[in-house]
């Protein structure tokens, strides 16, 4: 799956923010998965910027497109 563009000032605001125009860390993108009942232990996550990279293996293609989408809806993520 290739990169998806979201809208970065909307979306859910995580706490562990530090600066209001920063990214959310990784440890609070995978605790808002893990939040919304889906496994996020087999997932690596990487913030760059407002970009965020996830690798890994997901139970199915619907789970992996619904943790993409909740990642990419979290305020400060512009591309997921």
């Amino acid at each position: 799956m290739g990169l998806m563009s979201f809208v970065k000032d909307a979306g859910k605001r995580l706490f562990g923010r530090g600066d209001a125009d920063e990214a959310p860390s990784e440890d609070a993108l995978k605790a808002e998965i893990e939040d919304l009942g889906f496994d996020a232990s087999g997932l690596d996550i990487s913030v760059d910027g407002d970009k965020v990279h996830v690798t890994g293996k997901a139970a199915s293609q619907e789970e992996k497109e619904k943790i993409l989408l909740a990642v990419g809806n979290v305020e400060g993520i512009a591309a997921v």
